[in-house]
């Protein structure tokens, strides 16, 4: 197994606390002298992760005060298509799932009347069907 380099690693890190919401828009991250002593990372190591999270828009680095979590870019309008063309997948899925349900019902229901047992789906595996 391939492991990532000691800057990714702590790239990940910081990026993962910034999802979580343990780092804020607006709030100061931890300076490099207290990164290097976290990590046990040399500052070249930890800049090259700073760097990283700056080339991703997530941080804000002023010189001599230090590095800030930038708040997120407000969303665009191919995000707004992008979700809007989400949400319509979404409800034609519950629709063919529903008509699913329906077809099946009425499967259930032949087989009764022909005097048969439903045969079981994947998810029942292992447990016969009686038919409604």
């Amino acid at each position: 197994m391939v492991s990532k380099p000691r800057y990714a690693l702590i790239a990940d890190d910081i990026r993962d606390k910034i999802t979580r919401g343990d780092y804020a828009p607006g709030d100061q991250l931890p300076t490099k002298a207290q990164l290097m002593e976290q990590w046990s990372a040399a500052l070249n190591t930890v800049a090259r992760a700073i760097s990283e999270l700056q080339n991703e828009g997530l941080v804000e680095t002023y010189h001599g005060v230090g590095s800030f979590v930038q708040a997120p870019p407000p969303p665009t309008e191919d995000d707004a298509d992008e979700v809007a063309q989400l949400r319509a997948r979404v409800e034609h899925l519950e629709a063919k799932c529903a008509r699913i349900e329906e077809l099946e019902a009425l499967m259930m229901e032949v087989f009764s009347n022909l005097g048969l047992t439903y045969p079981a789906t994947s998810k029942q595996a292992g447990a016969s069907r009686e038919a409604v």
